[in-house]
C-alpha cells in the first residue's frame, strides 16, 4: 500500500499545473536536501514544489513533523488517554461545562446504554426499534454515531430517522463488533452552510503549551466535506483551507491531499462560492475555547476540531496527534515560528 501510494503522489506531481520551473525545483529540492541533511520527501507530498510556497526551507520536514509529534514530552498519556477516547473527552466537556454536542447514549457491542438503562441487543431489527425511540424521545432526526477511538474521520457515521432501516442495514453489524458514542447532531452557522451545507466544517485549532505554561496558537485550518460527502476529514477527501490565525480570514485556495489527487480549488466545488477572505463566524470565540481547553486537558500539543453554530462554537472532539502540517501552510512554515527552537528542544 505504501508504494502504491508513493506511485500515485508521483503521477499527482507529474501531471500538476501549477508546478514551479523544472529548474528551480531542482534547486530547491537539493538545498532542502543539503540543510536537512535528509532525504526531503516531504517536497512534494506537502505540494512545496507548487508556485504559492516561496520559501520550502521554512516548512518542518518529515522527520521533524513526526518527531514533534511523536514526542512524549507533547504526550502525556493521562491527558492523551482524554484526547483519544471520545466518551471520556465528552464527560470531561459536560463536567466543566464546555460547549459540546449532547451524548445521547453509547454501545459496547450488543449492550445499548441510555438514560440509566441497559438495553441487550441481538439483531437489527431490534436496534433500528431502539433507535427509532431514541429519535422520538429527543426529538431529533440525526446522530452521529463515532467509534469511541476513531481517528481521522474512520467510525463516524451518520444516522438519519428519514433512513433509518437502510442505514442501520448497512452499517449495523458494525455496532456490535465496537463501542460506539451516539451524539446529537448540531445546527451549524448559515454563513458556513452556504459554503457547504451537507457536512459539519470544522476549524482545526492547533495548541502549543509553552515551557512557560502558556498556551498559543501555532495555526488554523477550516475544512469542507465534498461531492456529497457528510464527512469533512481530509482522510475522508475533505477540502482544507488555511486561515489567517490573526483574522479568521480564509487565506488562498481550498486544497486536498495527494492522495486524493491534490485538487486546488478556488471555490467549492459543489456550491462555487469562493474561499479567499471568507471570514469565519466566531473565530476569536472559537480560539479561546481552545485555550480554555487546555486548560482542562493540557497535552501540550493538541488539535482541537470546533464546529460554529448559531450562537457560537462547540468542540467537536481533541486530538492528540494533529495533523499540523495543514496550520503550517496558513502560518507559511513553522521554522521560522518564535517557538520554533523551544518545540525542538523538548524532543
Amino acid at each position: 500500500m505504501g508504494l502504491k501510494n508513493n506511485l500515485f503522489r508521483l503521477k499527482v506531481f507529474l501531471k500538476d499545473s501549477d508546478k514551479k520551473p523544472i529548474i528551480l525545483i531542482l534547486k530547491e529540492f537539493f538545498k532542502l536536501w543539503y540543510l536537512k541533511g535528509r532525504f526531503p520527501i516531504h517536497y512534494i507530498g506537502r505540494f512545496l514544489y507548487r508556485k504559492q510556497f516561496k520559501n520550502p526551507e521554512d516548512f518542518m520536514d518529515m522527520h521533524e513533523y513526526r518527531s514533534f509529534i511523536y514526542a512524549k514530552k507533547n504526550n502525556q498519556e493521562e491527558y492523551v488517554n482524554l484526547l483519544a477516547n471520545k466518551f471520556l473527552f465528552s464527560l470531561v466537556c459536560e463536567k466543566y461545562k464546555i460547549p459540546t454536542p449532547y451524548v445521547i447514549g453509547h454501545n459496547n457491542a450488543n449492550l445499548f446504554f441510555l438514560d440509566y438503562n441497559i438495553i441487550q441487543i441481538n439483531t437489527i431489527d431490534e436496534m433500528v426499534v431502539f433507535f427509532q425511540n431514541l429519535f422520538e424521545k429527543y426529538e431529533i432526526t440525526t446522530l452521529f454515531i463515532k467509534s469511541f477511538c476513531g481517528y481521522g474521520g474512520r467510525q463516524v457515521l451518520v444516522l438519519e430517522l428519514n433512513n433509518l432501516n437502510d442505514q442501520l442495514a448497512s452499517f449495523g453489524k458494525l455496532l456490535f463488533q465496537d463501542s460506539y458514542i451516539f451524539q446529537e447532531g448540531i445546527v451549524q452557522h448559515e454563513e458556513l452552510n452556504s459554503i457547504y451545507s451537507i457536512s459539519i466544517n470544522t476549524l482545526r485549532v492547533e495548541t502549543y503549551i509553552d515551557n512557560q505554561s502558556k498556551t498559543h496558537v501555532l495555526g488554523t485550518t477550516l475544512r469542507f466535506g465534498s461531492a456529497g460527502n457528510k464527512i469533512d476529514n481530509i482522510s475522508s477527501g475533505g477540502i482544507f483551507v488555511p486561515v489567517n490565525s490573526k483574522t479568521g480570514r480564509l487565506v488562498g485556495n481550498g486544497m486536498q491531499s495527494m492522495i486524493y489527487g491534490g485538487a486546488v480549488h478556488y471555490s467549492h466545488p459543489d456550491t462555487d462560492k469562493t474561499f479567499h477572505d471568507f471570514q469565519i463566524p466566531f473565530f476569536k470565540e472559537s480560539l479561546e475555547l481552545s485555550k480554555v481547553l487546555t486548560k482542562y486537558i493540557p497535552n501540550k500539543l493538541a488539535g482541537w476540531d470546533i464546529a460554529i453554530t448559531p450562537i457560537g462554537p462547540v468542540v467537536i472532539e481533541g486530538n492528540h496527534l494533529p495533523m499540523i502540517t495543514l496550520g503550517e501552510i496558513g502560518y507559511q512554515g513553522y521554522v521560522k515560528h518564535p517557538l520554533y527552537k523551544e518545540m525542538m528542544s523538548n524532543l
